[in-house]
Protein backbone atom coordinates (compact mmCIF):
# COMPACT_ATOMS: atom_id res chain seq x y z
CA UNK A 1 0.00 0.00 0.00
CA UNK A 2 1.05 3.61 -0.44
CA UNK A 3 2.03 5.24 2.78
CA UNK A 4 -0.25 8.18 3.53
CA UNK A 5 1.20 11.67 3.62
CA UNK A 6 0.12 14.59 5.75
CA UNK A 7 0.90 18.28 5.49
CA UNK A 8 4.19 19.08 3.82
CA UNK A 9 4.59 15.54 2.54
CA UNK A 10 5.30 14.13 6.01
CA UNK A 11 4.70 10.40 6.41
CA UNK A 12 1.76 9.66 8.69
CA UNK A 13 1.13 6.52 10.75
CA UNK A 14 -2.66 6.44 11.25
CA UNK A 15 -4.11 4.10 13.90
CA UNK A 16 -7.69 4.18 15.17
CA UNK A 17 -8.36 3.82 18.90
CA UNK A 18 -11.82 4.29 20.41
CA UNK A 19 -13.11 6.04 17.32
CA UNK A 20 -10.26 8.55 16.97
CA UNK A 21 -7.53 8.40 14.30
CA UNK A 22 -4.15 9.09 15.88
CA UNK A 23 -0.90 9.83 14.05
CA UNK A 24 1.76 7.70 15.76
CA UNK A 25 4.62 8.61 13.41
CA UNK A 26 6.45 10.76 15.98
CA UNK A 27 5.88 8.20 18.75
CA UNK A 28 7.32 5.18 16.92
CA UNK A 29 10.83 5.34 18.40
CA UNK A 30 9.53 5.89 21.95
CA UNK A 31 7.06 3.00 21.95
CA UNK A 32 8.18 0.53 24.68
CA UNK A 33 6.87 -2.46 22.72
CA UNK A 34 8.86 -1.56 19.62
CA UNK A 35 8.16 0.60 16.60
CA UNK A 36 7.54 -2.45 14.44
CA UNK A 37 4.31 -3.21 16.33
CA UNK A 38 3.03 0.30 15.58
CA UNK A 39 3.97 -0.11 11.92
CA UNK A 40 1.98 -3.35 11.80
CA UNK A 41 -1.05 -1.47 13.15
CA UNK A 42 -0.99 1.03 10.27
CA UNK A 43 -4.49 1.88 9.09
CA UNK A 44 -6.18 -0.44 11.59
CA UNK A 45 -8.70 -0.12 14.38
CA UNK A 46 -6.71 -1.54 17.31
CA UNK A 47 -8.94 -0.48 20.18
CA UNK A 48 -9.35 -3.93 21.68
CA UNK A 49 -5.77 -5.15 21.42
CA UNK A 50 -4.51 -1.76 22.60
CA UNK A 51 -6.66 -1.96 25.72
CA UNK A 52 -5.83 -5.59 26.51
CA UNK A 53 -2.07 -5.28 26.01
CA UNK A 54 -1.88 -2.13 28.15
CA UNK A 55 -4.00 -3.51 30.99
CA UNK A 56 -1.19 -3.13 33.53
CA UNK A 57 -0.35 0.45 32.48
CA UNK A 58 -3.80 1.71 31.55
CA UNK A 59 -3.50 5.14 33.15
CA UNK A 60 -0.02 5.76 31.75
CA UNK A 61 -0.94 4.80 28.18
CA UNK A 62 -4.17 6.79 28.30
CA UNK A 63 -2.15 9.85 29.31
CA UNK A 64 0.30 9.25 26.47
CA UNK A 65 -2.52 8.83 23.99
CA UNK A 66 -3.99 12.21 24.89
CA UNK A 67 -0.72 13.89 23.86
CA UNK A 68 -0.65 12.36 20.37
CA UNK A 69 -1.94 14.30 17.35
CA UNK A 70 -5.40 13.40 16.08
CA UNK A 71 -6.09 13.13 12.35
CA UNK A 72 -9.21 14.95 11.21
CA UNK A 73 -11.76 12.33 10.15
CA UNK A 74 -12.49 14.47 7.10
CA UNK A 75 -8.83 14.48 6.04
CA UNK A 76 -8.19 13.40 2.47
CA UNK A 77 -5.81 10.70 3.68
CA UNK A 78 -8.68 8.81 5.31
CA UNK A 79 -10.65 8.61 2.07
CA UNK A 80 -8.28 6.24 0.31
CA UNK A 81 -10.33 3.07 -0.31
CA UNK A 82 -7.35 0.83 -1.08
CA UNK A 83 -5.95 1.43 2.41
CA UNK A 84 -9.07 0.90 4.50
CA UNK A 85 -11.66 -1.82 4.01
CA UNK A 86 -12.51 -4.32 6.70
CA UNK A 87 -10.20 -2.36 8.99
CA UNK A 88 -12.92 0.25 9.45
CA UNK A 89 -15.05 -2.20 11.43
CA UNK A 90 -14.75 -1.30 15.15
CA UNK A 91 -12.47 -3.79 16.91
CA UNK A 92 -14.88 -4.05 19.84
CA UNK A 93 -17.95 -4.88 17.72
CA UNK A 94 -20.11 -2.78 20.04
CA UNK A 95 -18.83 -4.36 23.26
CA UNK A 96 -17.53 -2.44 26.25
CA UNK A 97 -13.89 -2.85 27.29
CA UNK A 98 -13.59 -0.72 30.43
CA UNK A 99 -15.77 -2.96 32.60
CA UNK A 100 -15.64 -4.07 36.26
CA UNK A 101 -14.34 -7.45 35.04
CA UNK A 102 -11.40 -5.82 33.29
CA UNK A 103 -10.70 -3.63 36.34
CA UNK A 104 -10.51 -6.67 38.62
CA UNK A 105 -8.06 -8.34 36.22
CA UNK A 106 -5.92 -5.19 36.26
CA UNK A 107 -6.03 -5.11 40.07
CA UNK A 108 -4.82 -8.73 40.11
CA UNK A 109 -1.85 -7.82 37.96
CA UNK A 110 -0.91 -4.93 40.22
CA UNK A 111 -1.11 -7.18 43.28
CA UNK A 112 1.11 -9.76 41.61
CA UNK A 113 3.65 -7.65 39.75
CA UNK A 114 5.46 -4.44 40.66
CA UNK A 115 6.64 -3.60 37.14
CA UNK A 116 6.49 -4.61 33.45
CA UNK A 117 9.70 -6.57 33.84
CA UNK A 118 8.20 -8.84 36.49
CA UNK A 119 5.48 -10.27 34.25
CA UNK A 120 7.81 -11.06 31.35
CA UNK A 121 9.47 -14.47 30.95
CA UNK A 122 10.96 -15.96 34.11
CA UNK A 123 14.59 -17.06 34.56
CA UNK A 124 13.61 -20.73 34.20
CA UNK A 125 11.82 -19.89 30.97
CA UNK A 126 15.00 -18.36 29.55
CA UNK A 127 17.06 -21.37 30.63
CA UNK A 128 14.70 -23.65 28.73
CA UNK A 129 14.96 -21.38 25.68
CA UNK A 130 18.75 -21.70 25.72
CA UNK A 131 18.69 -25.49 26.03
CA UNK A 132 16.01 -25.85 23.36
CA UNK A 133 17.89 -23.57 20.98
CA UNK A 134 20.93 -25.85 21.21
CA UNK A 135 18.80 -28.97 20.78
CA UNK A 136 16.96 -27.50 17.79
CA UNK A 137 20.22 -26.54 16.10
CA UNK A 138 21.52 -30.07 16.67
CA UNK A 139 18.39 -31.56 15.08
CA UNK A 140 18.66 -29.27 12.04
CA UNK A 141 22.28 -30.29 11.60
CA UNK A 142 21.14 -33.92 11.65
CA UNK A 143 18.48 -33.08 9.06
CA UNK A 144 21.12 -31.60 6.75
CA UNK A 145 23.06 -34.87 7.03
CA UNK A 146 20.03 -37.11 6.49
CA UNK A 147 20.06 -38.43 10.06
CA UNK A 148 16.64 -40.07 10.28
CA UNK A 149 16.67 -40.33 14.07
CA UNK A 150 17.26 -36.61 14.59
CA UNK A 151 14.79 -35.72 11.86
CA UNK A 152 12.16 -37.83 13.63
CA UNK A 153 12.31 -35.62 16.74
CA UNK A 154 13.00 -32.36 14.88
CA UNK A 155 9.36 -31.08 14.74
CA UNK A 156 8.86 -31.75 18.46
CA UNK A 157 12.09 -30.05 19.54
CA UNK A 158 11.57 -27.10 17.20
CA UNK A 159 7.99 -26.74 18.45
CA UNK A 160 9.18 -26.54 22.06
CA UNK A 161 11.66 -23.81 21.16
CA UNK A 162 9.12 -21.82 19.16
CA UNK A 163 6.41 -22.33 21.79
CA UNK A 164 8.71 -20.71 24.33
CA UNK A 165 9.56 -17.76 22.09
CA UNK A 166 7.76 -16.70 18.90
CA UNK A 167 4.16 -16.39 20.15
CA UNK A 168 4.99 -14.21 23.12
CA UNK A 169 7.64 -12.30 21.19
CA UNK A 170 4.97 -11.17 18.70
CA UNK A 171 2.96 -9.83 21.64
CA UNK A 172 6.08 -8.08 23.04
CA UNK A 173 5.46 -10.23 26.12
CA UNK A 174 8.65 -12.27 26.21
CA UNK A 175 11.08 -9.47 27.11
CA UNK A 176 11.16 -5.76 27.91
CA UNK A 177 13.77 -5.42 25.15
CA UNK A 178 12.06 -4.73 21.83
CA UNK A 179 14.99 -6.13 19.84
CA UNK A 180 14.85 -9.45 21.69
CA UNK A 181 11.13 -9.69 20.97
CA UNK A 182 11.61 -8.77 17.32
CA UNK A 183 14.29 -11.32 16.52
CA UNK A 184 12.89 -14.21 18.57
CA UNK A 185 9.72 -14.05 16.51
CA UNK A 186 11.71 -15.72 13.77
CA UNK A 187 12.11 -18.97 15.69
CA UNK A 188 8.80 -19.78 13.96
CA UNK A 189 10.77 -20.03 10.72
CA UNK A 190 11.23 -22.12 8.64
CA UNK A 191 8.52 -24.73 9.34
CA UNK A 192 5.90 -23.19 11.64
CA UNK A 193 4.69 -19.89 10.17
CA UNK A 194 5.95 -16.76 8.43
CA UNK A 195 6.06 -13.96 10.98
CA UNK A 196 5.27 -11.09 8.61
CA UNK A 197 2.02 -12.70 7.48
CA UNK A 198 1.07 -14.26 10.80
CA UNK A 199 1.30 -11.13 12.99
CA UNK A 200 -1.48 -9.15 11.29
CA UNK A 201 -3.62 -12.29 11.19
CA UNK A 202 -3.01 -13.15 14.82
CA UNK A 203 -2.86 -9.79 16.60
CA UNK A 204 -5.17 -7.62 14.55
CA UNK A 205 -7.69 -10.13 13.27
CA UNK A 206 -7.82 -13.17 15.56
CA UNK A 207 -7.16 -11.45 18.90
CA UNK A 208 -9.78 -8.78 18.27
CA UNK A 209 -12.54 -10.76 16.54
CA UNK A 210 -12.07 -14.26 17.94
CA UNK A 211 -14.29 -16.88 16.26
CA UNK A 212 -16.16 -14.24 14.25
CA UNK A 213 -16.31 -15.71 10.71
CA UNK A 214 -16.70 -12.23 9.23
CA UNK A 215 -13.47 -10.84 10.72
CA UNK A 216 -11.33 -13.63 12.22
CA UNK A 217 -9.15 -14.93 9.39
CA UNK A 218 -8.29 -18.03 11.46
CA UNK A 219 -11.78 -19.37 10.84
CA UNK A 220 -10.97 -19.65 7.13
CA UNK A 221 -7.56 -21.34 7.12
CA UNK A 222 -9.02 -24.78 6.43
CA UNK A 223 -11.70 -23.74 3.91
CA UNK A 224 -13.96 -25.16 2.65
CA UNK A 225 -14.16 -26.96 6.01
CA UNK A 226 -16.46 -25.05 8.37
CA UNK A 227 -14.85 -24.08 11.68
CA UNK A 228 -17.60 -21.90 13.11
CA UNK A 229 -21.24 -22.55 13.91
CA UNK A 230 -22.03 -19.14 12.38
CA UNK A 231 -20.55 -19.88 8.96
CA UNK A 232 -22.85 -20.38 6.03
CA UNK A 233 -22.30 -23.84 4.53
CA UNK A 234 -20.21 -24.08 1.38
CA UNK A 235 -21.30 -26.10 -1.58
CA UNK A 236 -18.45 -28.58 -1.07
CA UNK A 237 -17.64 -28.25 2.64
CA UNK A 238 -16.24 -31.31 4.40
CA UNK A 239 -14.72 -32.11 7.77
CA UNK A 240 -12.21 -34.31 5.96
CA UNK A 241 -10.73 -31.16 4.41
CA UNK A 242 -9.82 -30.09 7.94
CA UNK A 243 -8.25 -33.49 8.56
CA UNK A 244 -5.98 -33.57 5.51
CA UNK A 245 -5.14 -29.87 5.61
CA UNK A 246 -4.25 -30.34 9.26
CA UNK A 247 -1.43 -32.62 8.11
CA UNK A 248 -0.05 -29.97 5.73
CA UNK A 249 -1.04 -26.71 7.37
CA UNK A 250 2.48 -25.34 7.88
CA UNK A 251 3.07 -25.42 4.12
CA UNK A 252 0.22 -22.92 4.04
CA UNK A 253 1.46 -20.73 6.90
CA UNK A 254 5.08 -20.69 5.68
CA UNK A 255 4.69 -20.63 1.90
CA UNK A 256 1.15 -20.36 0.49
CA UNK A 257 -0.06 -17.47 2.67
CA UNK A 258 3.08 -15.36 2.12
CA UNK A 259 2.87 -16.03 -1.62
CA UNK A 260 -0.75 -14.88 -1.58
CA UNK A 261 0.37 -11.64 0.06
CA UNK A 262 3.22 -11.09 -2.40
CA UNK A 263 0.83 -11.63 -5.32
CA UNK A 264 -1.85 -9.38 -3.76
CA UNK A 265 -4.36 -12.22 -3.82
CA UNK A 266 -7.45 -12.03 -1.66
CA UNK A 267 -7.96 -13.93 1.56
CA UNK A 268 -10.11 -17.02 0.91
CA UNK A 269 -13.82 -16.23 1.39
CA UNK A 270 -13.23 -12.46 1.54
CA UNK A 271 -13.44 -9.78 -1.14
CA UNK A 272 -9.84 -8.68 -0.56
CA UNK A 273 -6.77 -9.56 1.48
CA UNK A 274 -7.87 -8.60 4.99
CA UNK A 275 -4.38 -9.12 6.40
CA UNK A 276 -2.05 -7.59 3.80
CA UNK A 277 1.70 -7.20 4.18
CA UNK A 278 2.36 -4.98 7.22
CA UNK A 279 3.45 -1.38 6.78
CA UNK A 280 7.21 -1.20 7.14
CA UNK A 281 7.76 -4.58 5.44
CA UNK A 282 8.53 -4.65 1.74
CA UNK A 283 7.65 -7.47 -0.62
CA UNK A 284 11.37 -8.09 -1.08
CA UNK A 285 11.75 -8.44 2.69
CA UNK A 286 8.80 -10.84 2.81
CA UNK A 287 10.28 -12.89 -0.03
CA UNK A 288 13.65 -13.03 1.74
CA UNK A 289 11.95 -14.24 4.93
CA UNK A 290 10.54 -17.16 2.95
CA UNK A 291 13.99 -18.31 1.77
CA UNK A 292 14.61 -20.68 4.75
CA UNK A 293 11.27 -22.39 4.11
CA UNK A 294 12.06 -22.90 0.44
CA UNK A 295 15.48 -24.22 1.45
CA UNK A 296 13.90 -26.84 3.72
CA UNK A 297 11.51 -27.74 0.91
CA UNK A 298 14.22 -28.17 -1.75
CA UNK A 299 17.42 -29.24 0.02
CA UNK A 300 16.52 -32.94 0.59
CA UNK A 301 15.55 -33.33 -3.07
CA UNK A 302 19.02 -32.40 -4.31
CA UNK A 303 21.39 -33.11 -1.41
CA UNK A 304 20.03 -36.26 0.27
CA UNK A 305 17.64 -38.10 -2.03
CA UNK A 306 20.20 -38.87 -4.80
CA UNK A 307 22.33 -40.79 -2.26
CA UNK A 308 19.63 -42.24 0.00
CA UNK A 309 16.13 -41.97 -1.42
CA UNK A 310 14.30 -43.20 1.69
CA UNK A 311 16.18 -40.89 4.07
CA UNK A 312 15.79 -37.99 1.64
CA UNK A 313 12.06 -38.57 1.35
CA UNK A 314 11.72 -38.64 5.14
CA UNK A 315 13.74 -35.40 5.46
CA UNK A 316 11.54 -33.85 2.77
CA UNK A 317 8.15 -34.80 4.21
CA UNK A 318 8.35 -35.31 7.96
CA UNK A 319 9.44 -31.85 9.17
CA UNK A 320 6.37 -30.34 7.47
CA UNK A 321 3.89 -33.09 8.34
CA UNK A 322 5.17 -33.48 11.91
CA UNK A 323 5.02 -29.76 12.61
CA UNK A 324 1.63 -29.52 10.91
CA UNK A 325 0.14 -32.15 13.21
CA UNK A 326 1.66 -30.46 16.26
CA UNK A 327 0.47 -27.04 15.07
CA UNK A 328 -3.06 -28.27 14.42
CA UNK A 329 -3.38 -30.15 17.70
CA UNK A 330 -1.80 -27.46 19.86
CA UNK A 331 -3.31 -24.32 18.34
CA UNK A 332 -6.66 -25.19 16.80
CA UNK A 333 -7.99 -26.96 19.91
CA UNK A 334 -8.00 -23.60 21.69
CA UNK A 335 -10.91 -22.17 19.69
CA UNK A 336 -12.47 -24.75 17.35
CA UNK A 337 -14.86 -26.15 19.93
CA UNK A 338 -18.60 -26.28 20.34
CA UNK A 339 -18.39 -24.66 23.77
CA UNK A 340 -16.22 -21.76 22.51
CA UNK A 341 -18.69 -20.60 19.89
CA UNK A 342 -20.10 -17.17 20.61
CA UNK A 343 -23.17 -17.49 22.82
CA UNK A 344 -25.62 -15.03 24.43
CA UNK A 345 -24.57 -13.78 27.84
CA UNK A 346 -22.20 -11.37 29.52
CA UNK A 347 -19.85 -11.56 26.53
CA UNK A 348 -22.41 -9.72 24.40
CA UNK A 349 -21.52 -6.49 26.22
CA UNK A 350 -18.07 -7.20 27.67
CA UNK A 351 -15.23 -7.63 25.12
CA UNK A 352 -12.82 -9.22 27.60
CA UNK A 353 -15.48 -11.71 28.69
CA UNK A 354 -15.93 -12.59 25.03
CA UNK A 355 -12.22 -13.35 24.75
CA UNK A 356 -12.46 -15.73 27.70
CA UNK A 357 -15.59 -17.51 26.53
CA UNK A 358 -14.33 -18.13 22.98
CA UNK A 359 -11.16 -19.86 24.25
CA UNK A 360 -10.58 -23.33 25.70
CA UNK A 361 -8.27 -24.26 28.59
CA UNK A 362 -7.05 -27.69 29.69
CA UNK A 363 -4.58 -29.08 32.24
CA UNK A 364 -4.93 -25.70 33.91
CA UNK A 365 -2.36 -24.39 36.40
CA UNK A 366 0.01 -27.19 35.32
CA UNK A 367 3.61 -25.93 34.84
CA UNK A 368 4.59 -28.94 32.69
CA UNK A 369 1.78 -28.51 30.16
CA UNK A 370 2.22 -24.75 30.24
CA UNK A 371 5.82 -25.27 29.13
CA UNK A 372 4.97 -27.92 26.51
CA UNK A 373 2.20 -25.85 24.93
CA UNK A 374 3.75 -22.43 25.40
CA UNK A 375 0.75 -21.42 27.49
CA UNK A 376 -1.84 -22.56 24.95
CA UNK A 377 -3.32 -24.80 27.63
CA UNK A 378 -4.47 -21.56 29.30
CA UNK A 379 -5.62 -19.79 26.15
CA UNK A 380 -8.42 -17.83 27.81
CA UNK A 381 -6.11 -16.03 30.22
CA UNK A 382 -3.76 -15.22 27.33
CA UNK A 383 -6.63 -13.67 25.37
CA UNK A 384 -7.82 -11.70 28.38
CA UNK A 385 -4.33 -10.63 29.52
CA UNK A 386 -1.96 -11.03 26.54
CA UNK A 387 0.70 -8.88 28.17
CA UNK A 388 1.68 -11.55 30.75
CA UNK A 389 4.23 -14.25 29.82
CA UNK A 390 2.88 -17.79 30.00
CA UNK A 391 5.45 -18.84 32.60
CA UNK A 392 3.32 -16.93 35.15
CA UNK A 393 0.03 -18.62 34.21
CA UNK A 394 0.22 -21.50 36.72
CA UNK A 395 0.70 -19.02 39.58
CA UNK A 396 -2.18 -16.70 38.69
CA UNK A 397 -4.67 -19.06 37.05
CA UNK A 398 -6.76 -19.89 40.15
CA UNK A 399 -7.18 -16.23 41.11
CA UNK A 400 -8.04 -15.41 37.50
CA UNK A 401 -10.63 -18.21 37.58
CA UNK A 402 -12.21 -16.76 40.72
CA UNK A 403 -12.45 -13.31 39.14
CA UNK A 404 -14.19 -14.82 36.11
CA UNK A 405 -16.69 -16.61 38.37
CA UNK A 406 -17.35 -13.39 40.29
CA UNK A 407 -18.42 -11.63 37.08
CA UNK A 408 -20.36 -14.53 35.59
CA UNK A 409 -17.76 -15.12 32.87
CA UNK A 410 -17.72 -18.76 31.78
CA UNK A 411 -14.24 -20.30 31.58
CA UNK A 412 -14.33 -23.10 29.02
CA UNK A 413 -12.26 -26.10 30.08
CA UNK A 414 -11.37 -29.64 29.04
CA UNK A 415 -9.51 -32.24 31.07
CA UNK A 416 -6.36 -32.49 28.95
CA UNK A 417 -4.97 -32.09 25.45
CA UNK A 418 -6.37 -35.47 24.39
CA UNK A 419 -9.93 -34.62 25.39
CA UNK A 420 -9.57 -31.18 23.80
CA UNK A 421 -8.45 -32.70 20.49
CA UNK A 422 -11.28 -35.23 20.57
CA UNK A 423 -13.93 -32.56 21.19
CA UNK A 424 -12.41 -30.39 18.44
CA UNK A 425 -12.79 -33.12 15.82
CA UNK A 426 -16.25 -33.98 17.14
CA UNK A 427 -17.32 -30.35 16.66
CA UNK A 428 -15.75 -30.07 13.19
CA UNK A 429 -17.57 -33.15 11.94
CA UNK A 430 -20.79 -32.00 13.57
CA UNK A 431 -20.76 -28.48 12.12
CA UNK A 432 -19.77 -29.77 8.67
CA UNK A 433 -22.84 -31.97 8.57
CA UNK A 434 -24.88 -28.83 7.89
CA UNK A 435 -26.41 -29.07 4.42
CA UNK A 436 -25.22 -26.56 1.83
CA UNK A 437 -27.84 -24.18 0.46
CA UNK A 438 -26.17 -24.11 -2.94
CA UNK A 439 -25.72 -20.35 -2.92
CA UNK A 440 -22.16 -20.09 -1.60
CA UNK A 441 -18.94 -21.48 -2.99
CA UNK A 442 -15.35 -21.21 -1.88
CA UNK A 443 -13.05 -18.61 -3.36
Amino acid sequence: MERMLGEGGKKVLPVRIEGEWYDLSDYRDAHPGGKWLLDYSYGKDVTAIFKSIHLFSDAETSSTLKKLPIIDIEAEMLRNPHVFSADLVPATMGQEIDTPFRKDLADMLHRRFASRAEYKATFNHWVRIGLLAVATGFCWQGWSEGNVGLVAILPFVHWLLAAHTCHEATHATLSTNEHVNYWLQFTAHPIMFNVYVWIPQHLLSHHQYTNDPNMDVDVHHFAPALLSAEQEPFENHSAWTFVWKGALTTLGTCILQPMRTILDSKTPNFDDNITPIPEGVTKAQLALSMAPSFFVLLYPLFAIMPNDFAAGLFCEVWPWVGMSFIWTFMTQTSHIQEQTQRQPGVADKDWTAGQVETSLDYSVADPFWTAVTGGLNSQSIHHAIPTVACSHFPDIYREYEEICAKHGVRVRQSDNLGTAIASMYDFVFKVNNKPADGTKTTS
